[in-house]
């Protein structure tokens, strides 16, 4: 699959960059919400993995850009600081998936298992 990571945080999305690619997976990440709808237009994608919380552009408001734009993409919320509503709203959004940080490396993996077979 071909998966953009996006995460304000560059160890996090390395470190689940290096993940991806271990499994066969491209990963391509990006910092910034306004830089993962850039890479939306031009790149195919699988899926995405979100995080809520970031200066600017935040998830939610990438979240919803991305449904308008590509409604089919499936998107994993990643969130650490994330309130109720917030991790609410992700679902009613569309988010196929929602994981927390910093568990986030032990529940990434179920989540790629789970956006590969939705794939099947």
């Amino acid at each position: 699959m071909n998966i953009l990571i996006v995460d304000d945080e560059p160890d996090v999305a390395e470190v689940l960059a290096k993940s991806l690619s271990r499994q066969g997976h491209t990963a391509t990440v990006v910092h910034s919400g306004e830089d993962a709808l850039r890479v939306l237009r031009e790149t195919p994608l699988d899926a995405m993995f979100l995080d809520v919380s970031m200066p600017g552009m935040n998830g939610l408001d990438v979240l919803a850009e991305v449904k308008r734009i590509k409604p089919a993409l499936a998107v994993v919320v990643i969130t650490g600081h994330g309130t109720d509503n917030e991790i609410e709203a992700a679902r009613q959004m569309g988010a196929v998936d929602i994981i927390t940080k910093p568990t986030a490396l032990t529940h990434f993996q179920d989540a790629v298992m789970r956006l590969a077979e939705r794939r099947r």
